[in-house]
């Protein structure tokens, strides 16, 4: 049977009760330990703790071993700091309620259970802290509406942790500016494959070099469509495929890939999809360094230009221009789209869905 008690009872008041017992006065109790009349007070008052040596010097003192006495004084702190726990479990109660627990439950990051203390608990351990208040409330906090909707922070930080334990499961060679670079023209080849094998191809190609790649399906509430952040000496890329198009896949890919090229590892960045298919973020001056890398990346400036130019927007003629320079058909539709040169409808027949497992 497991002791727990419901309330803490300091060794002090036994040491008080033995003198008691014995006829003993405080005073009597220094003149045996040689222990100061204060020392003793602060003992006996719960102000000061029982060590070893002084355990030992109660053992001729009053009887009973010394462990006896150490015995005393671990069960009461290990029963202070057990009731504190629980007091502050209770406390939180309130802060569980804003976490997406059962999205948690049913991703198998906590267990199934209707107590809410235990509740707390579980969330402590998912995401490493003692408190949930320490949890820290990601840059969701600046962007809590999204077309009037709004943006959970909770359920944000909960993705961002999905994708911070997922990373860890990624064996990744140490970080190299260089060798990300020279992956970039690997990564746009890519497109054109199956989403079978870029799904798994691409987190190789990034892992290769130092760059944790990982998906994450969106929790309700979010709206995340992609973030990426330095954890230790890691960038982590999480990508939550909300939207599901092959083409919005990789341009927050190459989006985030420019943020590790781009700007500090101290930089945090999370893209929210908004209504009309943009995204919200941190510093806008940023966010369009990283979104003319990605148009960039994927498709020469010169070639596009060219291609606009010609006027021709038929499907055909995408198919034919994605070829030449090696994407896939559903990226150029994509960009047209945003710079309106044709609407979301017509592209319907280029883009695609994507279909690898998330």
């Amino acid at each position: 049977m497991v002791y727990n008690p419901n309330k803490a009872i300091h060794p002090g008041h036994i040491i008080s009760r033995s003198l008691e017992r014995e006829g003993l006065s405080q005073k009597n109790l220094c003149e045996r330990t040689g222990l100061t009349e204060k020392h003793i007070s602060q003992i006996i008052n719960g102000e000061a703790s029982i060590t070893v040596e002084t355990a030992l010097l109660l053992e001729n003192a009053l009887g009973g071993a010394a462990s006896f006495w150490i015995n005393l004084e671990k069960n009461y702190q290990e029963t202070k700091a057990r009731l504190e726990k629980i007091n502050l479990l209770r406390k939180e109660i309130s802060l569980m309620t804003q976490f997406p627990y059962l999205e948690l439950v049913k991703r198998d990051c906590v267990e199934q259970t209707s107590n809410r203390e235990k509740r707390v608990e579980n969330l402590w351990k998912f995401f490493g802290v003692n408190s949930l208040s320490f949890v820290r409330r990601t840059e969701a906090v600046a962007y809590r509406k999204r077309g009037g909707v709004s943006l959970k922070s909770e359920s944000v930080a909960s993705w961002l942790r999905c994708g911070e334990l997922e990373a860890r499961q990624i064996s990744a060679s140490p970080f190299s500016d260089t060798v990300l670079r020279k992956s970039v023209d690997v990564l746009r080849k890519l497109t054109a494959e199956d989403p079978q094998k870029y799904s798994t191809e691409a987190k190789k190609k990034l892992a290769e070099s130092g760059v944790a790649l990982v998906y994450v399906p969106h929790f309700s509430g979010t709206s995340v469509n992609g973030a990426v952040r330095w954890v230790g000496d890691v960038p982590i890329i999480q990508l939550s495929l909300l939207g599901a198009y092959a083409d919005m896949f990789w341009f927050t890919l190459f989006h985030e890939i420019g943020h590790i090229l781009l700007h500090g590892k101290k930089e945090k960045f999370l893209e929210f999809q908004n209504e009309k298919g943009g995204y919200l973020s941190g510093s806008q001056e940023k966010e369009k360094e990283a979104d003319t890398f990605a148009s960039n990346s994927l498709i020469s400036p010169k070639l596009y230009h060219d291609f606009v130019q010609s006027g021709d927007f038929s499907r055909p003629a995408i198919r034919k221009f994605a070829r030449d320079v090696k994407v896939h058909p559903g990226i150029v539709a994509g960009r047209l789209c945003h710079n309106k040169k044709i609407n979301w409808k017509n592209a319907a027949g280029v883009r695609t869905r994507l279909r690898f497992a998330e």
